[in-house]
């Protein structure tokens, strides 16, 4: 088994975003022993890192809530087990107050090599809703310093369909981005998920959402303004200038195998699925006393068929149909056919070069095709 990627999870944030539903704590009381709990969960799967490591993301939470001494601990465990390729893609998530030149300077002196900041608006009274902790203002400084700093591959997040936004405050926000002369843009409709605060907000009236109208237009206006900008769409949420797409997310795309190391972090090694317990003290103990505390899950011929689906349509690189009939029994590649089939007349999806993958008007409706490609029983 070949494993090449490796996703460090850092479960700490100093304020609580009303919107997120990832695994975090805001005790940072316990960092020290996490972050030693992480290297030994390193140590004790040293015998997957087989290859050198090509994508090493951290993701989070807030990694840039640690500081170079332990990070350097973090990379000294990993260099121990393994070796991260000259080319690696390094990639390191941020919140924009973290940013400073040094600190830049610290994560470049690392080899980490792409900064991905989590900006989410220009407004401050989007931010102040969504409870973040940085400004409008901050947000712009932040990515001119890292740029300033040495960082040539920045990527930023945005939130379409936010209370409150118009059409107008939207095409404000992607004109900041390109502005920024940024390489990668990750823009997301606000997703409701079940316990979070904003969850509770909007079933109380306390947030009102924008209409599905006022949505669409928001992402249509993005797909119009990605291609006059120079930002290809190559994954339903994600647009990239000159093919610098992001390696590491691209590997799930495309279902290769990863290790996810941290409180909540998920892994694959091609048939099977693992997620590590989304409770640090609990991770802290078992780690501690020598075992990993995580839940498996082995992926039925059912399952695989439907994940190469869903992130085969996500993807503008699409469905390989040869795939499908080597891969699966006739009476899943007769249901493909025939869904597929429905899909084009529909004008939903198009077939080209032993491929499909959604048009635009498909991409509007891809839950709801997935969902019907899908074998459910």
């Amino acid at each position: 088994m070949n494993i090449s990627h490796l996703y460090i999870h850092i479960p700490y944030c100093s304020k609580l975003c009303y919107y997120c539903d990832f695994h975090f704590s805001l005790n940072l009381k316990t960092r020290t022993e996490l972050i030693a709990s992480l290297c030994k969960e390193i140590l004790l799967q040293k015998e997957l890192f087989t290859q050198p490591i090509e994508t090493l993301y951290f993701g989070g939470g807030t990694p840039s809530l640690l500081n170079k001494t332990e990070l350097e601990e973090i990379f000294s465990t990993i260099h121990s087990v393994t070796n991260i390729t000259e080319k690696a893609e390094i990639s390191f998530e941020c919140n924009p107050d973290d940013i400073t030149e040094d600190y830049c300077k610290s994560l470049l002196s690392l080899g980490i090599n792409r900064l991905s900041i989590g900006i989410q608006s220009f407004f401050d009274d989007d931010l102040q809703l969504l409870n973040r902790r940085h400004s409008a203002e901050s947000a712009r400084s932040a990515v001119k310093i890292a740029q300033n700093a040495g960082f040539k591959n920045i990527t930023v997040d945005l939130i379409y369909g936010l209370p409150n936004m118009t059409l107008q405050r939207w095409q404000q926000n992607l004109n900041e981005v390109e502005k920024l002369n940024v390489q990668h843009l990750s823009a997301y409709s606000l997703m409701v998920e079940e316990h979070t605060a904003l969850h509770k907000f909007v079933r109380t009236g306390k947030f009102i959402l924008p209409n599905e109208d006022s949505v669409l237009e928001q992402f249509n206006y993005l797909i119009d303004w990605s291609q006059k900008s120079g930002f290809e769409q190559y994954e339903i949420s994600n647009f990239a200038k000159n093919q610098m797409y992001s390696k590491h997310n691209s590997s799930y795309w495309t279902g290769e195998p990863y290790i996810g190391i941290g409180p909540s972090a998920h892994s694959f090694d091609g048939n099977n699925r693992y997620w590590n317990i989304a409770h640090n003290a609990k991770y802290i103990e078992a780690i501690t006393k020598g075992n990993i505390p995580h839940e498996k899950e082995i992926l039925s011929t059912r399952d695989k068929y439907n994940e190469l689906i869903m992130i085969g349509l996500r993807t503008k690189k699409g469905v390989d149909i040869g795939l499908i009939k080597k891969l699966f029994p006739d009476e899943y590649y007769r249901n493909f056919v025939e869904q597929k089939e429905k899909f084009i007349q529909r004008e939903l999806i198009i077939e080209n070069q032993n491929t499909i993958s959604l048009t635009r008007k498909g991409i509007m409706l891809s839950d709801s095709i997935m969902s019907d490609f899908f074998i459910t029983e």
